[in-house]
Formats: structure tokens, C-alpha cells, sequence
């Protein structure tokens, strides 16, 4: 019985441990974004909007959610981005009365310098691991990152008295 507790005590141990580092993790991805964003002089939202068109165009409207801001805010930081270079307004190529917002090539390339050694390097740390660690990390990676989402929409949501 004792071997049983001894366990399940160095289980929930290892358990704590683990959050301890997600959250040192956490706090330590935020702290890069955010020395990017000082270095470029952006704002968390303008950075969290420049992350949101990596993967290509978005719509004022996705640019809105991606930061956090309303559409009018949305707007106006969009503007703020256009007049710095760091973004510019197209037409949809799919719909052409559809106007989309794009990252410029100089902001790509400037994004680059900071997080493709990032992604270099992150990727040569998996590639010490074999095809049944690499899906549970991803596994896990999927499940952590629709949990925080989860719960980010909770806090949203809630409204706190003062």
C-alpha cells in the first residue's frame, strides 16, 4: 500500500513540475514576443496582428479577433502599420471588392531575422526524437494549446466586478 502512495505522490509531484516549466515556457515565449515588439517599437496587439499574416492575407475583421480589438481599434492600428511599413491593404484575390491586409515583404524579412533561428533551432531539438515521442509532444502540443484557447475564451467572456 505504501509503494502504491509513494507513487502516486511522485506522479502528482512530476505532474507539478511539469505545469511549473509549461508555465516558465509560457512566460518565456512572451517574453521574446515581446522584445520583438520593443525592438520594432510595436504594441502587443500590432504584434499579435503582424503574427496573425505570417500565414498570409487576413481581413480587418480576422485581424480583429487575432489581436483581441474591436473593428474599429482594428482599424486604426491597421492604419497605424500601413503608415510604418509593416503592412498593406490589397485586393482579395478571389473576390476583387474584398480588401485584405497584408504584411510587406521588408516586415516579413525583419520577422524572419528574429524567429526563423527560433524555428531552426526548434527544429533540430526535435529532430532528437523518434516517431513515438514526436506524437505525443504533438499530441500533447494540440491538446495544451486547445485547453489554453478553452480558457482564454472563459476569461473573455467573464465579466468581473470591480
Amino acid at each position: 500500500m505504501n509503494e502504491i502512495n509513494s507513487t502516486d505522490e511522485q506522479d502528482a509531484v512530476r505532474r507539478l513540475e511539469i505545469l511549473h516549466v509549461l508555465d516558465q515556457w509560457q512566460d518565456a515565449i512572451q517574453g521574446f514576443d515581446e522584445a520583438i515588439g520593443n525592438k520594432l517599437g510595436l504594441i502587443n496587439a500590432e504584434h499579435r496582428c503582424l503574427k496573425a499574416l505570417i500565414d498570409g492575407p487576413k481581413t480587418a475583421g480576422q485581424l480583429a479577433v487575432a489581436s483581441g480589438l474591436t473593428p474599429a481599434a482594428a482599424t486604426s492600428m491597421i492604419d497605424r502599420l500601413e503608415k510604418r511599413g509593416f503592412v498593406e491593404r490589397q485586393r482579395d484575390e478571389t473576390d476583387r471588392r474584398k480588401v485584405v491586409v497584408a504584411m510587406t515583404q521588408p516586415a516579413s524579412d525583419t520577422l524572419d531575422t528574429f524567429y526563423k533561428p527560433l524555428a531552426h533551432d526548434a527544429a533540430a531539438m526535435l529532430a532528437n526524437f523518434g516517431q513515438t515521442e514526436l506524437s505525443v509532444v504533438e499530441a500533447f502540443v494540440k491538446k495544451a494549446f486547445t485547453l489554453q484557447q478553452a480558457h482564454r475564451e472563459r476569461v473573455v467572456a467573464e465579466t468581473v466586478a470591480p
